[in-house]
């Protein structure tokens, strides 16, 4: 069965599947990220060569074996399920499996990212299938997306700074990372702790989070939220309940 999470210090009361993030990002750029594992076993990132600020579920693959190596079996198996046209059942019965009365919400990707045509298919057919269930993503993957007509329950929020941007206009809503909430003001937009947005029918801000770049400026803006005792990241003291 795959890997399902059942949320974290930001999203509680739902279900989370996660693949490798950044090798699995067809349409990240401005968070282009992914861990890597040299030849004595031990993990780094690496950062895409026009990375802003760095993806935060790549420095999470580095730092825990068990997020590297869940998120790793989850790709190795959704693999072959694909080549074998299993993949439908396979991710069907992996909710089945992990769900309970409480779980409304199946997060698609809190790393990684829809790769190809059939693994989007697969997970719209897997909706199909669950009407009771709300599914959503974010994704950079926009492409895949264009003239589909996905199942009432199957929500998709199109994240701004990859390298389909020019497609943003054919989606009802999209998210922008910023570095503070006076830059999300600034824009006019309203900043998302819970992903509750990702149901609504406006573009959102997300707050920059995780380990950023050494010098880079989104770093120095997560420093500047923490000393001015602002919103710097999710943990089990700021636990945002949905």
């Amino acid at each position: 069965m795959l890997y399902f999470s059942k949320g974290n210090a930001k999203l509680t009361r739902r279900l989370i599947f996660s693949l490798p993030a950044g090798k699995t990002c067809p349409g990240a750029l401005h968070c282009k990220s992914f861990a890597v594992v040299n030849n004595n076993g031990k993990r780094s990132i690496v950062d895409g060569k026009e990375t802003i600020f760095r993806c935060f579920a790549a420095s999470s693959e580095v730092q825990y074996d068990a997020v590297f190596n869940n998120r790793a079996d989850n790709l190795s198996m959704i693999v072959n399920a694909l080549q074998d046209g299993s993949a439908v059942d396979l991710i069907n019965d992996s909710i089945q499996v992990h769900r309970t009365k409480s779980i409304k919400l199946v997060r698609i990707h809190e790393s990684g990212d829809f790769f190809s045509g059939a693994y989007l298919d697969a997970w719209i057919q897997v909706a199909q299938r669950n009407p009771d269930l709300k599914f959503y993503a974010y994704t950079k993957s926009l492409q895949l997306f264009l003239y589909l007509n996905l199942p009432e329950n199957f929500y998709i929020t199109a994240s701004k700074g990859g390298k389909f941007d020019h497609l943003l206009d054919h989606f009802e809503r999209h998210s922008v990372v910023v570095a503070d909430d006076q830059e999300a003001e600034t824009l006019g937009l309203s900043v998302d702790h819970d992903d509750s947005h990702c149901f609504g029918d406006k573009p959102f801000a997300l707050l920059v989070h995780g380990t950023q770049p050494k010098g880079s400026k989104l770093g120095a803006a997560i420093r500047q939220r923490r000393a001015k005792g602002l919103h710097a990241g999710y943990n089990q003291r700021n636990k945002v309940a949905a």
